[in-house]
């Protein structure tokens, strides 16, 4: 969906499907007596930084990857912030609906400027690198993590080299600046997983102040750059690799790398 006049320049994405491998009802815990609308109860557990939790009973995976990042992007769709808004599926099982969509280059290359995914762990990541390739430029980022950080919202966001791999680098190759932004969660993939449901709230707060089309535009999507091992000082272990979950290969590095391995990142 396109919000706004004109030609908006800036890309949003979330994805729909999560890590769950067959269907069961999630179960969250009950306690302070808080039931949302479906009738589940929520545990709302304290952390030392005074923001809520939300887990499941431990029999289930939560979903927070990436229903937050749904949730987001759809608190934008309803203040009507400019942009083009995808929402898509197969992201956990190598990015199908991503990698589908950047086949067709020319509905995206010239057309838009910055691409930004709403699905990373933690709270202050704006990823500049997707498996080791740079996917956005430092100023890109940096300008980004600014604007967040003074929306009010008592954020405080950093570029982060240590990205895996999600929609938006699908796209590495056609939009000049594509990042992933971390929206709150931890522990994804696993029954252990969890959601910091106040920085959601902040985070979507925020993402109404900033100046998204005057971002800085800087990296070549012509040219790759990759880091050299080691470089990163933020950590590429995912829980998948304790869990055995596969992302499946996705289409660009299927592309690059036919000959490689597949990459689970």
């Amino acid at each position: 969906k396109i919000i706004g006049e004109g030609n908006p320049t800036v890309m949003f994405t979330s994805h729909l499907d999560t890590a769950d491998r067959e269907q069961k009802t999630t179960r969250l815990f009950q306690a302070n007596g808080r039931v949302n609308e479906e009738g589940y109860a929520f545990r709302l557990v304290k952390t030392g930084t005074g923001d809520e939790h939300i887990y499941t009973d431990g029999s289930t995976i939560l979903g927070a990857d990436d229903k937050a990042g749904v949730t987001v992007m759809l608190y934008m769709m309803a203040h009507n912030i400019p942009g083009l808004y995808y929402f898509f599926i197969g992201e956990e099982v190598g990015c199908i609906g991503s990698g589908l969509a950047a086949q067709s280059i020319s509905d995206f290359q010239g057309k838009y400027d910055r691409i930004i995914s709403f699905d990373r762990r933690d709270v202050f990541s704006v990823i500049t690198h997707q498996s080791w390739s740079r996917c956005c430029s430092d100023a890109f980022a940096e300008q980004l993590a600014s604007e967040l950080n003074a929306s009010g919202f008592q954020l405080n966001y950093r570029k982060d080299d240590g990205g895996v791999y999600t929609d938006s680098a699908e796209f590495i190759d056609i939009i000049p600046e594509c990042t992933n932004l971390s929206v709150g969660y931890y522990k994804e993939h696993t029954v252990t997983e969890s959601q910091d449901i106040n920085h959601l709230e902040r985070l979507a707060k925020a993402c109404l102040k900033i100046d998204w089309e005057n971002l800085p535009t800087k990296r070549d999507p012509k040219v790759s750059d990759y880091k050299t091992y080691g470089s990163n000082k933020s950590s590429y272990s995912t829980y998948d690799s304790y869990h055995g979950v596969d992302y499946g290969y996705s289409r660009r590095n299927k592309k690059k790398n036919k000959n490689k391995k597949k990459d689970y990142g």
